[in-house]
């Protein structure tokens, strides 16, 4: 009978031992997987984040060139000339139109270019002196005839 019980407690010690085994076996493997894992993972991103910053620096070089060019651009005194210059010529062009076809309402697309319209809350202020003007005009025709 008690070797009977000491083959039963030695079959016991042994399934113990196997188990024991086979779950540090286990374990060891799902922890070396996971530190794999994490290690991928932690490459991922650090390539990821020099991917950005990579990108955050391109870019802040393109906003560089685009402030050096526009900065070129607005200190250039000579386009700005040119600019001034090509405004005026446009809106005297416009005006001898103006002078030359009065049939020609103000919001015709013939005038096409805005520079010279005058806005709503202009011509409500201008009113009172463009009504005084038309009055003084055919005041003048009037009494010219």
């Amino acid at each position: 009978m008690v070797l009977k019980a000491a083959g039963i407690l030695e079959d016991i010690l042994e399934k113990m031992h196997n188990f024991k085994a086979k779950n540090e076996a286990d374990t060891l493997r799902w922890h070396k997987s996971y530190r794999e894992q994490l290690e991928w993972e932690r490459a991922e991103n650090l390539r990821l984040r020099c991917e950005i910053y990579d990108k955050m620096g391109h870019a802040a070089e393109a906003n560089e060139w685009l402030r050096k060019a526009r900065r070129q651009l607005t200190d250039w005194d000579r386009l700005n000339e040119l600019t001034i210059q090509n405004v005026a010529l446009r809106q005297e062009k416009r005006f001898w139109k103006r002078m030359a076809m009065p049939m020609i309402p103000d919001d015709d697309p013939e005038w096409s270019d805005d520079d010279d319209l005058i806005s709503e809350k202009e011509r409500k202020r201008l009113a009172p002196l463009i009504a005084e003007r038309e009055a003084e005009n055919a005041e003048l025709r009037s009494g010219g005839l």
